[in-house]
This record gives structure tokens, sequence and C-alpha cells, in this order.
């Protein structure tokens, strides 16, 4: 017996597509029960929580302490004491120093040059035989009058007669003065004809040579004393006045300068000597010199640019630590259990590449504090970071 399928099983399957539109209907519908199968059958996904970053820092441990920094300035070095040499007297040049030449060095009262002397000894010889002819003169009127007194004490002249022989001689001792004078000026115009050197130091700027005809007061060189050198340094305005605070004096206060010279670094000993009579313009500031010490260097010459070592003053209860860790003007970071916090401080100076400073606000800066040096961009209070002591 075979089986066999009712027709009426289908009829409602032939009465749904019979209608318009039911094969479109009945996709939609089948489409949605597998999205919905899909959607309820998805795996759930759990985010993963993050680990927090840590940032590696170096850090210097702060104390309190008391220090005198050294301020590094530059400096020129200048002649304490300069001198143009000039002709004193007129004539061409005879004779020439040795050491009378562009940077040559003469020692005090050394011969620089010798003017021709002949015109100058025959004016003195003339001026001495003035004198001795005036002299003999005045003998004669002296003779003259004390006769002439003797006699009008005897009443064998008159009263005019002594008073003109009186006269006379009165005007002639004038005239003997006179000669004596010009005596005196021929003998130092011919001392003038040879130039000499009025202290050690070096000859610069040399404009005379054997020969040349010279007038008075022409300059023939520059004589500068290289035993007394001094060097010039500026201090801004904020310098000078850490330096003067508290009454402290600038002159007198030794410096050390130091001089490169090829591979060789030379250093002498200086002392500060005086302050620059106006502000510079250019800095707010002053000019300070510092004269060296006995004996520098014969090399050392004016216009070399050396370093400057000065004493800055004293800082009691401060900390240091490297510059690289101040943020702004005012701002270190410390780290506290693992994290940074900031602290306010005041900055008071500078020793090289490090800051001087008090503590300035709450929580305050204590001993043993950890501050950061290590320059960090994105640096924020509570940072977790991992610390690394920075070598001194």
């Amino acid at each position: 017996m075979s089986a066999s399928i009712s027709p009426g099983l289908f009829a409602p399957v032939r009465r749904l597509a019979a209608r318009r539109g039911g094969v479109a209907l009945l996709v939609l519908l089948v489409t949605a029960a597998v999205i919905a199968l899909l959607v309820a059958t998805r795996p759930e996904l759990v985010p993963e929580p993050h680990a927090e970053r840590v940032w590696p820092v170096r850090f210097v441990t702060i104390s309190r302490q008391t220090l005198r920094p050294r301020l590094a300035l530059f400096g020129e070095i200048v002649a304490g004491r300069r001198s143009e040499l000039r002709a004193l007297v007129a004539g061409p040049i005879s004779q020439i120093g040795r050491n009378f030449r562009e940077g040559g060095l003469v020692a005090a009262g050394e011969l620089l040059l010798e003017i021709d002397p002949f015109h100058y000894r025959t004016q003195l010889a003339e001026r001495r035989a003035q004198l001795r002819e005036a002299e003999v003169r005045l003998d004669q009127l002296q003779r003259n009058h004390r006769r002439i007194e003797v006699l009008y004490a005897e009443q064998t002249v008159s009263e005019r007669d002594r008073d003109d022989a009186e006269l006379a001689l009165k005007q002639h001792e004038a005239i003997v003065e006179q000669r004596r004078i010009d005596v005196e000026r021929a003998e130092r115009s011919l001392a003038d004809t040879r130039l000499l050197a009025p202290y050690a130091g070096v000859i610069g700027e040399l404009n005379a040579n054997l020969g040349k005809q010279l007038g008075v007061n022409d300059k023939v060189a520059e004589l500068t004393d290289t035993s007394q050198l001094e060097v010039r340094f500026s201090l801004s305005n904020d310098e000078y006045g850490r330096l003067t605070a508290g009454g402290e004096k600038l002159a007198g206060r030794a410096v050390t300068v130091r001089w490169k010279v090829g591979e060789r670094h030379l250093e002498y000993p200086a002392q500060v000597a005086r302050v620059g009579a106006k502000i510079v313009s250019t800095t707010g500031g002053v000019d300070v010199y510092a004269v060296l010490g006995a004996g520098p260097d014969p090399e050392l010459r004016p216009g070399a640019f050396v370093s400057v070592s000065v004493p800055d003053r004293e800082f009691a209860d401060v900390f240091t630590a490297p510059d690289s860790g101040l943020h702004g003007d005012d701002m270190l970071y410390v780290i506290v259990d693992d994290r940074l916090a900031e602290r306010r401080i005041e900055v008071l100076g500078h020793d090289g590449d490090r800051i001087i400073f008090r503590s300035a606000g709450e929580p305050a800066l204590a001993d043993g504090d950890r501050v950061v040096t290590t320059p960090l961009r994105e640096a924020g209070v509570g940072m977790k970071v991992i610390g690394q002591k920075a070598a001194d």
C-alpha cells in the first residue's frame, strides 16, 4: 500500500504564495529570523584592563646648605696705563733705539729715538754766551753802583746820579735773569731731542723711522705698560645688585682671570679696582675693572679675550639642583611614593648649570626630597615614575 500526500497539506502555502507579494514577505521573515539568531548567539567582548604607564626619570636628593657660587663671565684685557709718545722738538730723526719697533719691549728710561741735536747744541752755546756777556755787564754795573754810593756819601755826586746807577743795575739784573731762563730752555730743548721711555712697556702704533722729519707734538708711537694690565668685564643689573647686596663692597674683591692660548690655559689672579662711571646701555649693567697681579705673562696683551670667575654673594640655608629640573619660573617636581608632586620655589641665583633656590609655598621642600631633573613635556601631578639617582 503506497503512501499518499493529502492535497490539503500544502493548501496554506499555496494560498500564501498565491497572494501578491507573498514570496518577498517570506524572504524578509526568514532574514529577520536569521539576524535575530546571530545577534542572540554572538560572543560577548570583555575589555581588557590597561596597565598604568610608568615613566623613567632621574633625580637628585637635596639638602640645605650655605654656599658662595662663582659667576662665569667674559672680559677683555685693557691697559691700565697707556701713553702717546710725541716729539717735543722739531727736526730729523738721527738715531733709533734698538727696541723701538712694533711690539718691542722697552725698559724705563731706555732711548727710543733721538732728533738731530746740532741746532739745539748751537742754540744752547749761544744762550750761554749771551748769559756770560750779561753777567760781565752786571758785574760792571754792580761795581759802578758801589762807587756811586761812596761818592754820594761824600756828597760829590748828586742824588740823581745815584738813582740812575741803581736803576741801571736793577734793569740789568732782570736781563741776566732772562738770559738764565733762556739757557734753561735751551738745555731742556737739547735734552728733549732724546725721547726716553717713561716706564717699561711695549711699543705699538709706530709712526717714526730713521731720517723722518718730525714737527713739535707729532705722534711717533704708543707705549703700553704691560706690568699694569687690567681686565674689563660687565655685570648685569641683577648681578651688580646681588654682589653689592647687604653692604658688601665690590672693590677689593679677588677674581680669577683665565686666558686660553692654543692648547695652554693660563690663569692670573686679579683684584677689582673700580666700577665704570656710567651704565652700559645695552645690558643695563656696569663695566668693572680688575687689576691683574704683579708680573703677568709677558705674552699677555691688551685686547685679549679672557674668562673671569667672580665670587658671588653668600647664600645661606638654600637648596641647589640642576636647572634642567626647573619648570616655568618657579616649579619643580619631586617624587613622593613613586609619583610626581609639584613644589613651588623662589630662584635666588645660579651656580653654573645649577639653580640656587628656597621653598616658596606649601607643601615646603625638605632635606632628603628627591627632585626630578629629567625634562618632561607631558609631566603632571600624580604621574607614576621610576627614579634613578643622577650623577652629581
